[in-house]
């Protein structure tokens, strides 16, 4: 048995959820409407986590609409 859960993206930062808010800003503006995923482990030293304006690990849509 699969059980698919809806993610939801945070149209503030980005952050992926599963939640009604974001852990990362504490905004509630979220949509389903995101594509794209990269996944920061490292945001001091990583060049997507600098190019993307990301400041704390986790997982991140890359585009949000």
């Amino acid at each position: 048995m699969i059980i698919l859960v809806k993610e939801f993206a945070c149209r503030k930062c980005r952050l992926l959820i599963t939640g009604k808010i974001c852990p990362n800003c504490e905004s509630t503006d979220l949509t389903l409407d995101w594509s794209g995923l990269t996944v920061i482990l490292d945001s001091e030293n990583s060049e997507v986590a600098k190019t993307l304006s990301i400041t704390k690990p986790g997982k991140y849509a890359v585009k949000v609409s």
